[in-house]
């Protein structure tokens, strides 16, 4: 597969095996703050409500 790929093995190795970044780690969070969020709103929110509800929560989201 990494001949395939054109990669060394011990890059593929390395990246397989290194630490999620810090973005993946709030992104991760995020998703988990929007899940919530809709849940709490049962579902009755659109993505402009949920926006404004994550922004009350003090989340990083864009305008």
């Amino acid at each position: 597969m990494c001949d395939m790929l054109q990669v060394s093995r011990s890059g593929y190795y390395k990246w397989l095996n290194r630490k999620p970044s810090k973005r993946a780690l709030e992104e991760g969070r995020l998703e988990v703050e929007i899940k919530a969020a809709h849940k709490r709103t049962r579902g009755t929110y659109g993505p402009e409500r949920l926006q404004h509800e994550l922004r009350r929560l003090d989340l990083p989201i864009s305008p």
